[in-house]
């Protein structure tokens, strides 16, 4: 993380939390979102659980980010499916990540580091496992998520 991070330390950041509060195991991004800012991070936060960022309102995140924040490092942070040994872990990639990957839906790749939590497995019904999750496990991945995005300097 901290590599992927070190290239970007020129350039103001902003956060991107995608997911719902209304489904329990999608509501990983919005809890950053409020614990980010809770916390006094020192960087842009959009998608919190009173404004959360979802497939409905993502296209004018787009654009408010494109016409605001050219030039800026785009954190995307989302829930995502996994195999059943990577539930519980954390996935940072440079290039950021694509929201609803776990349903195959093609919104196209969001921001320039993508920080995925995988709260379940990719397999059967993955809405109905979003929708059962355990809450206490997605907000204890929620505070890795924001713990590491502290540690580093933000």
């Amino acid at each position: 993380m901290e590599n992927v991070i070190e290239k970007t330390r020129e350039k103001r950041v902003v956060f991107v939390c995608i997911g719902t509060p209304r489904i329990v195991g999608d509501s990983l991004g919005p809890l950053v979102g409020d614990m980010l800012r809770e916390r006094g991070v020192k960087a842009y936060v959009y998608g919190t659980t009173r404004r959360p960022i979802t497939a409905l309102n993502l296209h004018g995140y787009r654009k408010m980010l494109e016409t605001y924040h050219r030039g800026d490092t785009i954190v995307a942070i989302d829930a995502t499916m996994g195999a059943l040994e990577d539930v519980g872990t954390l996935r940072i990639s440079e290039g950021g990540l694509r929201p609803a990957g776990a349903f195959r839906k093609n919104a196209g790749r969001l921001g320039d580091i993508g920080i995925m939590a995988i709260v379940g497995e990719r397999e059967g019904d993955m809405l109905l496992q979003l929708k059962t999750a355990d809450g206490e496990f997605v907000r204890s991945l929620a505070v890795r998520v924001s713990d590491l995005l502290l540690s580093v300097g933000y």
